[in-house]
């Protein structure tokens, strides 16, 4: 294969792209439109959930003791982490407190989990899988519904991540399509087919020159959106979530993988059928099995970690090498210029 001669190709194609305004705007406007108002649109929800119900800052940070298993009898804790402990007439501050029961205790800027309160107070301080009897809580939350919020917001963020995989997969069906019905309707077909290029010269070559921009206008809008996700979330979480590495995973591993398939099969579709719309209406099929893995990731059935990436990335892998294999055995410029006439 000579890289010189697929890059003539490339660059020709790249050329007739720049001076179609339906796919310049298709290229430019899509990318931009989900990187700067789709957040904000399914993110707004969560920013502007009711301050209350966010969990306290406390009982986090500087515990220095751990006591498991025992009977504790009056006195004063602080920085104190009790597990499966029988507490009473204790007064304490930042602790933690797991699977422990409290009778006529103090309790103040802690975390209490899995426990119970018997004729305790709790003041200013986070809880969780509580059971209180005679007892008085005073500016505590239940922190068992924020966990759940706080986890799906993350789950709904890497859900978001379906939208930089869809990019490269829906635009190359404008542009693939045009690749060779557009030659067909622009009648350059024939000179093209005539070209001392080989099937994969040819097919690589245009393949080539519909990956760059659609990578290049997708790398580029991930930009954006990650300034507004991590602007819009990082005071509800606490941190900047993105990028994380199942991001990086999918939008620099899995959306190039997914727009090589796309790719292939669109020129493919391309080059045996006569119209522009049948072109496209076939190509975006590509998006349907990518639709339903994150579908069933956002019901729950697995999660999106790094692992789960990894193996679609793999799995991918596979379907790109058998695609591009059929795609270059079935290539042939003569059936096309015979069919086209």
């Amino acid at each position: 294969m000579r890289l010189d001669k697929l890059w003539v190709v490339a660059k020709k194609d790249l050329a007739e792209f720049r001076t179609n305004k339906y796919v310049m705007y298709s290229i430019l406007l899509m990318p931009l439109m989900l990187a700067t108002v789709l957040p904000v649109i399914y993110l707004s929800a969560f920013v502007m959930m009711p301050p209350a119900t966010q969990a306290l800052d406390v009982g986090n940070e500087g515990i220095s003791m751990e006591i498991i298993d025992q009977v504790v009898v009056n006195g004063t804790y602080e920085d104190t982490s009790f597990l499966r402990c029988e507490l009473r007439d204790v007064v304490a501050s930042n602790c933690r407190f797991e699977a422990s029961n409290l009778t006529n205790c103090l309790v103040r800027d802690s975390y209490i989990g899995n426990s119970t309160l018997n004729g305790s107070a709790l003041f200013h301080s986070n809880y969780q899988g509580l059971t209180t009897s005679g007892s008085t809580l005073s500016g505590s939350v239940d922190v068992s519904g924020v966990n759940e919020d706080i986890e799906f917001l993350k789950q709904f963020i890497s859900f978001l991540l379906i939208f930089f995989i869809m990019i490269p997969v829906v635009l190359p069906t404008v542009m693939a399509s045009y690749s060779f019905v557009g030659e067909k309707l622009n009648r350059s077909l024939e000179p093209l087919l005539a070209t001392p290029t080989t099937d994969s010269e040819l097919l690589l070559g245009k393949a080539a020159a519909i990956f760059i921009p659609c990578m290049l206008a997708t790398w580029l809008s991930f930009i954006p959106f990650t300034i507004i996700v991590d602007f819009m979330v990082s005071g509800i979480l606490g941190y900047a979530p993105l990028p994380d590495p199942v991001w990086i995973i999918g939008v620099f591993i899995i959306a190039p993988l997914f727009c090589i398939m796309s790719i292939c099969l669109n020129v493919i579709i391309s080059s045996k059928v006569n119209d522009v719309r049948a072109s496209q209406q076939l190509g975006s099929l590509v998006v349907l099995p990518l639709v339903v893995f994150f579908i069933v990731a956002l019901a729950g059935v697995f999660t999106l970690g790094p692992e789960i990436m990894l193996l679609l990335s793999g799995a991918v892998l596979l379907v790109d090498l058998a695609i591009i294999y059929f795609s270059l055995k079935t290539f042939q410029r003569e059936s096309i210029l015979v069919r086209w006439k």
